[in-house]
């Protein structure tokens, strides 16, 4: 008797669909280039990855030049509050995050703060929540 496999990490990854599997082995197999490469071989993966960025904006109702795709989550949170802090018009740059949170936001929040942002750590309950009083009193 085989034992049953558990799997408690779905926020890190997932197997991949057989649809989703079909869909891209051609780019694995066939149509490798790198899309941002100049060279002939990469022009199937050029059209791919636009393709791909179409149909996720039609989707969600955005336009394919605010869809960004990133090599993984570690990378979007860098992105993302990169992001937001330098587009922001404000003088004084503050972020509240919590001390859970995972590192990928905790360097990038740390970065920020070596670079004269000001970020608030919130503890968390024993539920994870955050403490609002301790929110109240930022």
């Amino acid at each position: 008797l085989m034992p049953t496999k558990y799997y408690f990490d779905n926020a890190a990854t997932t197997p991949v669909r057989e649809e989703v599997l079909q869909e891209i082995l051609p780019y694995f197999r066939e149509y490798y280039g790198n899309a941002s490469s100049i060279y002939s071989i990469a022009k199937e993966s050029k059209k791919a990855l636009e393709a791909a960025r179409a149909k996720v904006a039609a989707a969600i109702g955005a336009t394919p030049d605010e869809i960004y795709f990133t090599a993984g989550g570690s990378e979007s949170d860098n992105m993302a509050l990169r992001g937001v802090v330098n587009a922001s018009k404000k003088e004084k740059k503050h972020i509240i995050t919590t001390k859970i949170e995972h590192h990928a936001v905790l360097h990038t929040c740390e970065y920020l703060e070596r670079h004269g942002f000001d970020i608030t750590y919130l503890n968390v309950d024993s539920d994870g929540k955050v403490r609002l009083d301790e929110l109240k009193n930022r």
